[in-house]
């Protein structure tokens, strides 16, 4: 089915794309000295001595992506993998009603994995943004723990749905025991 192919093309890319804008970002927090007297000169918030987040936390990814120049990879990378989400859940959905033999234009699993898109996109746009207005700095929190709770919902729902339909997913899956 080619719906499947696309699936698992669309998680590579969903999974690719943060990673790499995310450690671009990291490594030009690190070498901040490499862009020094260029017109990508990295802000003073955005520099680190030598960090390896994944071990120490000493730099946080929104450190690292809310100044200039790494909020130009960082935006970008964060908009791609919000729209390559909103292709992911709305295949899953097509997938979901294949089997299912129904033509259900939005499962509960696609709302939520679109809504989880569209604060991700809103995460993306404010982060960086600043002001001295507290409601704001928490609507950014709130975002962004939305874009992680809309997520984790959707993908509990879907595996719900391929749950029940697992006698009709078997000859899709590889038996490894």
């Amino acid at each position: 089915m080619k719906e499947i192919t696309q699936i698992r093309s669309l998680s590579l890319w969903i999974f690719l794309v943060p990673l790499i804008a995310i450690n671009t970002c990291l490594i030009i927090s690190i070498n901040y000295h490499a862009l020094e007297n260029t017109f990508f000169t990295v802000d003073q918030i955005g520099r680190s001595g030598f960090t390896i987040p994944y071990i120490d936390g000493s730099l946080s990814i929104s450190r690292a992506s809310r100044t200039f120049p790494q909020y130009l990879i960082f935006k970008p990378g964060m908009i791609i993998t919000a729209i390559l989400l909103y292709f992911y859940w709305y295949k899953n959905n097509i997938l979901i009603n294949r089997f299912k033999n129904t033509d259900c234009k939005k499962n509960n699993f696609m709302i939520f994995g679109i809504l989880s898109a569209v604060f991700l996109v809103i995460h993306s746009v404010l982060l960086g943004l600043e002001t001295d207005i507290k409601i704001f700095k928490l609507l950014r929190r709130v975002v962004l723990l939305g874009f992680i709770i809309f997520e984790i919902i959707a993908q509990s729902m879907l595996v719900v749905n391929f749950y029940k339909l697992k006698n009709q997913l078997k000859d899709f899956l590889t038996q490894t025991f």
